[in-house]
């Protein structure tokens, strides 16, 4: 008994061996997102797309973006993730290695994967529908129907939601950082720069018109977008038309690589962008440390600058990829900059960095999402407020006739003593600053910390918050063609308001282009008929009518030079100002496909600016616009021999004074050269084509022979009228909606461009079942 109770004892008093904790259960993996969206495709190739919800619309989208531009979109994700050297070899010059050094410098990538958990759930949806739809595209299309121009790549890869995220990062810096890439590769201490400086003030252009119900005839607003942009490679728009049935309903263009609309219209309300004439970024000259050319002063303080070294594929001629060595330099607000005006050496004592705040770390899909759903005006604005617009000019009309015009492009927040200094020290520039200067860049004392910028914006940290930005609300019109708020509207009081001369430094503006805008939009100017209230179809004729502001104000004095008696001018020289006078004589004043003597115009407009702007005898006075700018700043003897010297010019090329402009000026078409409408900046037309290679594509590009090649400007035309018994859209995609030239789609609209004739868009279920190239397409996944 007694043991047994000493064993009851011990057993009670003892503790058993734990025994081993069973591992914990892992979490079931997260279902794989179930995507449906119905495609109703119409003629031109635009997709309508209806879902239940903001991942179906990106799935379709992404799918629809797919099918349209494959190549130019595989090529945008394989840059933006700094892998082009791995597929495609060095580059030319290095162009590739150099490319994916400063996009992984910049650190695309790494933003995107720390946003996205942080985005909203519409975002994120959004975004990771996109990509669904985009890599389905990609794995149901048959190597021999994707396009020639990447069919059977090796970088035609599915992507992740990182890489859609990472890739709209990169598009909110396409006028800041971007103009700044090989300044950025080329940044090593002591090493040979790039020898031009960046140009920010030369990439994307455009026109927008909000016209509100004082100057309407049915009293609802009117609005024209025309935003000038690549006609290939990564900046093309793509054309859709998105609903959630009950929720949200919106037309318009987006950029590729990025879901939702950007430019477009609802039911109430329409809006277009135009880049900005403020600036996105300063440029800080650094007071080197004397003992070593990577740290710098900074007030009390010497800060180092840091080495980031990537390891960067580079396939080789042979087709193995070995690892590179590449080095990135950042200073603590950004990354280090060089050109060989302004390099980064100890014998100058200095170096360069840059601070862009438009390169934000967040997401902007839910204000483009807020901007469709938007059921007033205020609530629209609302929705510019939540993250701003990174580089862009918002115009705006609705129901209602408002028409509103905001700057919500992201500007540093210099305090108003910096401004000072800075204004001060640009009258006194240093040369070694002198090739920045003449881009309008603002370079300031990175090493005193005046300059700082303030911080007080969690959405974009160091710009000006969005309550300060230039705002002005109209029921006549609004305006803007990439000049500052300054132009958007003579009789505007608000325009005159003093703001940080960030906003838009004019100098010599308003441009030719605004002066064009403004001429067709002012009260009696005709373009809005007799009773002086446009309509919608008057509106987008006064916009293409290709009608020179500049001529307008210069033929006279011109036409006076040509009558003038000759003095001394060799007889060669007279025949030669003879013909070309006859062909200006008879010109009609537009830059259409058929006016005759525009093309003699434009040479003699480059000969008398010599390489600036139009030389004005009197200079635009906003107290007296409808009588400024007037004169040339050229004596009758200057203009005559600048009529000889064009005259000239046409002659070598084997044309005559009189030659057709789309003789002359022409775009790639689907089967061959097309002639196209429309001027270039000292034309002052509101429609512009020319070349400028903006665009960031590794692509091939389409090559056309021309003496005026066109592959830039004119891209999406949007009329759009709202009255509250509907709205009327019309539009047109200058380059068609898919690049490529396999598609019924590719160029497609060209010739309606070149006759200025804008499409009805159908955008009710009955007119989308209507039109003549309906078809249906049910897309689910997986």
């Amino acid at each position: 008994m007694r043991t047994l109770l000493c064993l009851a004892a011990v057993a009670a008093c003892s503790t058993p061996p734990a025994r081993p904790a069973a591992p914990p259960t892992p979490p079931p993996p997260a279902p794989r997102p179930h995507y449906h969206a119905t495609i109703r495709w119409t003629d031109h190739g635009v997709p309508h797309i209806v879902a239940a919800d903001v991942g179906g619309l990106g799935f379709g989208q992404g799918y629809a973006q797919a099918q349209a531009h494959l190549c130019e979109l595989a090529d945008g994700f394989v840059r933006v993730r700094g892998e082009r050297a791995r597929y495609l070899g060095r580059g030319p010059d290095d162009a590739h290695l150099k490319s994916d050094l400063v996009h992984r410098h910049l650190g695309y990538l790494a933003r995107a994967k720390a946003a996205l958990p942080t985005a909203s759930a519409e975002t994120r949806a959004m975004v990771a529908g996109f990509a669904a739809g985009y890599s389905y595209a990609l794995a149901h299309m048959p190597v021999a129907a994707q396009p020639a121009a990447c069919r059977g790549a090796a970088w035609l890869q599915p992507i992740t939601d990182v890489d859609v995220a990472a890739y709209g990062m990169s598009i909110q810096a396409i006028a800041s950082s971007r103009f700044f890439a090989d300044a950025i590769a080329d940044a090593r201490p002591e090493a040979k720069a790039a020898p031009a400086a960046p140009a920010p003030t030369s990439g994307g252009a455009s026109n927008g018109w909000a016209i509100g119900g004082d100057r309407t005839a049915a009293g609802g607003g009117i609005l024209i977008g025309n935003p000038h942009f690549p006609w290939q490679g990564d900046l093309l728009f793509h054309e859709a038309h998105l609903t959630i049935p009950g929720d949200l309903d919106v037309y318009g263009v987006s950029l590729l690589g990025t879901p939702a609309i950007q430019i477009g219209t609802t039911a109430r309300h329409a809006w277009t962008h135009t880049f900005s004439a403020s600036t996105h970024q300063v440029i800080y000259r650094l007071d080197l440390a004397p003992d070593s050319v990577m740290r710098y002063r900074h007030g009390d303080e010497t800060l180092p600058i840091t080495a980031t070294h990537y390891a960067i594929g580079v396939r080789g001629d042979d087709g193995a990829i070995h690892d590179e060595d590449v080095v990135g330099y950042r200073s603590a607000v950004g990354p280090m900059i060089a050109i060989a005006a302004s390099p980064w050496s100890a014998a100058t004592g200095h170096a360069f960095t840059l601070r862009d705040v438009a390169a934000g770390s967040v997401l902007g899909l839910d204000q483009y999402l807020a901007m469709a759903r938007a059921g007033s005006r205020t609530a629209f604005e609302a929705a510019l407020a939540m993250h701003g617009t990174p580089f862009v000019n918002t115009l705006y009309a609705d129901v209602d006739g408002d028409a509103l015009y905001v700057d919500g492009s992201r500007v540093p927040d210099l305090s108003d003593d910096a401004l000072g200094r800075w204004k001060l020290v640009r009258k006194l520039m240093a040369p070694v600053d002198a090739a920045w200067r003449e881009q309008r860049l603002v370079i300031l004392d990175g090493s005193d910390p005046i300059n700082d910028l303030a911080a007080d914006d969690p959405h974009a940290p160091g710009a000006v918050p969005f309550a300060s930005v230039p705002r002005i609300l109209r029921r006549d019109y609004v305006m803007n063609a990439n000049d500052s708020y300054q132009h958007t509207n003579p009789a505007a009081p608000e325009a005159a308001a003093p703001r940080s001369p960030l906003w838009g430094d004019d100098g010599d503006r308003p441009s030719a282009r605004t002066l064009a805008n403004l001429a067709a939009l002012a009260p009696g100017g005709g373009a809005a008929g007799p009773d002086d209230r446009f309509t919608l179809d008057e509106a987008a004729a006064a916009m293409l009518s290709n009608q020179s502001f500049v001529a307008a104000r210069l033929g006279d004095e011109v036409r006076a030079a040509c009558a003038a008696k000759p003095t001394g001018e060799a007889p060669a020289v007279i025949a030669q100002i003879k013909r070309g006078c006859a062909a200006l004589t008879a010109w009609d004043g537009r830059f259409a496909v058929d006016s005759r003597g525009a093309a003699l115009w434009r040479e003699l407009m480059r000969a008398l600016a010599a390489g600036g702007p139009v030389p004005w005898a009197r200079p635009y006075d906003r107290q007296a616009p409808r009588l400024t700018p007037d004169g040339l700043a050229r004596d009758t003897a200057a203009v005559r021999a600048a009529i000889a010297t064009a005259t000239a010019a046409l002659a070598e090329a084997k044309l005559a004074p009189d030659v057709a402009l789309g003789d002359v000026q022409r775009a790639a078409g689907p089967q061959g050269p097309v002639a196209v409408p429309g001027g270039r900046e000292l034309d002052g037309v509101a429609n512009v084509v020319t070349s400028n290679h903006f665009d960031a594509t590794a692509l091939p590009e389409a090559p056309v022979d021309a003496r005026y090649p066109v592959d830039f400007g004119s891209s999406f035309i949007l009329a759009v009228e709202l009255t509250p018994a509907g709205r009327t859209v019309k539009a047109l995609l200058t380059y068609g909606n898919s690049s490529d030239p396999a598609s019924p789609w590719y160029r497609d609209q060209l010739a309606a461009f070149a006759q200025g004739a804008l499409r009805p868009v159908p955008l009710t279920d009955a007119a989308i079942a209507a039109d003549p190239a309906y078809r249906l397409e049910e897309l689910d996944a997986p």
